[in-house]
């Protein structure tokens, strides 16, 4: 193999190309956050237009591609050389290699390796010892997550398409002709978040179905992420220059209580400023008691301001406002994205990974001793996943010993 080819090979599968590209990412969504209030939103939406950085994010998912087919091959090529297979070079296979003289004896050193607990495995020239179980699955699950993990980041930063729309109670989903049939918020602390939101939905053909915070649900091919809670009153609304009166549900983006959102009365010079009323027992929004603090504008003049509860009015100064009813509503992104698949395949498979490694490495650690004769003398080898300090001890001992002379037994 060519000098230029080995050095990218080895350039393609080191273990420093993802926390190079990671740690230049996070550098760069630092440096963003000073200047944005949403620097994820807006990383993502540099990086998408950006053909450099798509291709630096690319080098995670190749590099993490390369890793698993050298581990891959070592692992096997390791396999054959402890099952007894010639003509295996153990260079770069183990983690210690060291070179005995012709006259090191291996006979005697099977016996006191299965002593010590070692499966024990001998040839004509050859000795293998092994113990404890490998975490090698445990790489593969994890390095095939990373694989899809980052190739369903890439996917969606180049071909997701967002569709912002409301959500409303009593109102056909967008896109289909299924009810909304209810929207309900509820104080059901789980195990990362400590409200649940469920949005009912009749089929058309029969049947329901439900929507929640997350994960998200499919609708017609995109995914539904709830983004923001608003509710939706009926105002009724007079004013002395407006005798025909107004009447229309307006989606208010409100929630939580303290937020503000404008309403534009059509045709007319008027718009209302609303803020949800914060309330002191239950959330307004679970409960369905919502007071409304607002402020009346006549071009950029303001002309009346008060408060009204829904299912209330209020009036003053030849103004007019009812709010007979409300329904509960959701701005929601409908989401066509083809990476979320690979991305949730990515974490079952880190999570199956981790289910691995962890009783493995800390209660059945792999560690391994192979002894080699060949024309120039013995390779001696070691390896260990775990235990590596009382591995380590045992595997000198043992070099100790086959060399006569030089601290070992005469």
């Amino acid at each position: 193999m060519s000098r230029p080819v080995s050095m990218a090979i080895k350039a393609a599968t080191s273990p420093a190309v993802t926390p190079f590209v990671l740690t230049l990412f996070l550098l760069l969504y630092v440096g963003i956050a000073f200047g944005s209030n949403e620097p994820l939103t807006a990383l993502m939406a540099i990086t998408r237009g950006n053909p450099a950085l798509i291709a630096l994010l690319a080098l995670v998912p190749l590099n993490g591609a390369a890793r698993l087919v050298a581990e891959s091959r070592s692992f096997l090529k390791r396999r054959r050389a402890l099952t007894g297979a010639a003509g295996i070079d153990p260079a770069g296979l183990f983690d210690d290699e060291v070179a005995l003289p012709q006259t090191a004896a291996i006979e005697e050193e099977g016996k006191r390796l299965a002593e010590q607990g070692y499966a024990v495995r001998t040839g004509a020239d050859s000795l293998a010892a092994r113990r404890g179980c490998t975490i090698f699955p445990a790489r593969v699950l994890y390095l095939l997550g990373m694989v899809l993990l980052f190739c369903g980041i890439l996917v969606s930063l180049t071909g997701r398409v967002t569709h912002r729309q409301v959500v409303l109670e009593g109102e056909a989903l967008p896109g289909s002709r299924d009810l909304v049939q209810r929207i309900v918020l509820k104080e059901e602390p789980g195990l990362f978040l400590q409200r649940t939101l469920d949005i009912a939905v009749a089929g058309e053909g029969g049947g329901e179905r439900h929507f929640g915070l997350y994960p998200p649900g499919t609708h017609r091919g995109h995914y539904l992420y709830p983004r923001y809670l608003a509710i939706a009153p009926l105002l009724r609304f007079s004013a002395p220059d407006l005798p025909g009166g107004f009447e229309q549900f307006a989606v208010l983006s409100i929630y939580p209580p303290g937020k503000e959102d404008t309403f534009q009365i059509p045709g007319s010079p008027y718009r209302f400023i609303f803020q949800m009323v914060p309330g002191e027992g239950a959330d307004p929004y679970a409960s369905g008691s919502i007071t409304l603090q607002f402020r009346l504008l006549k071009g950029e003049s303001q002309v009346w301001a008060g408060s009204a509860h829904l299912g209330g009015e209020a009036s003053g100064d030849g103004y007019r406002l009812a709010l007979p009813e409300f329904r509960r509503a959701v701005v929601a992104d409908f989401v066509q994205d083809a990476g979320v698949p690979l991305i949730w395949s990515a974490a079952a498979l880190l999570l199956m990974s981790l289910l691995w490694f962890v009783p493995v490495r800390l209660l059945l650690p792999r560690q391994e001793i192979l002894l080699l004769r060949h024309a120039g003398g013995v390779n001696a080898c070691s390896r260990a996943e775990g235990g590596r300090r009382a591995h380590a001890g045992r595997f000198h001992e043992l070099l100790d010993r086959m060399q006569p002379g030089e601290g070992g037994e005469p």
